[in-house]
């Protein structure tokens, strides 16, 4: 993946840093982070305060990629908005912010499903409006079509 060519003002960050701590004050949250889809990390809420914020944003951006592709890979569009992780203590929400971002979401289980996608909804449509067209790159696709028939040729040689 390729590293982050975002630029946001001091401004915006702070806007940005509010609106994920104002989300946190809602429900049980646990967790939000704005990332890229590079797996760089924007800014972050952690209610513990000890968690691996860069590897998360990677292993996140990794997970959206994995999705956008296999959807692609099906006949489907690159347009994957939502995922929802079901845990047995927490719930996960990763939803896009234009093209080329992702904010998580993770709260406790015993917060109802229907308010954590709408607050992540409200929260993108806030990020959308700060960031602007910032968030209108889109990612790279994960597999090519060369390297597709290029492995597929690979695989019937072997046979």
């Amino acid at each position: 993946m390729t590293r982050s060519q975002l630029l946001l003002s001091v401004e915006q960050l702070g806007e940005l840093r509010a609106c994920l701590e104002g989300l946190s004050q809602q429900g049980d949250v646990r967790f939000t982070m704005l990332g890229d889809l590079s797996g760089q990390e924007i800014v972050s809420w952690d209610a513990r305060n000890d968690l691996d914020t860069p590897s998360i944003a990677a292993l996140i951006a990794g997970d959206l990629m994995a999705t956008l592709e296999i959807g692609r890979m099906l006949g489907g569009k690159r347009t994957c908005n939502l995922i929802i992780q079901e845990h047995e203590d927490m719930t996960i929400l990763v939803g896009r912010v234009g093209e080329g971002l992702l904010l998580l979401l993770a709260t406790a289980k015993d917060v109802p499903l229907g308010w954590a996608r709408l607050a992540l909804k409200r929260s993108v449509d806030r990020i959308l409006a700060i960031v602007g067209t910032a968030a209108m790159t889109p990612p790279p696709s994960a597999v090519s079509d060369d390297f597709e028939m290029n492995f597929a040729a690979q695989i019937e040689s072997i046979w």
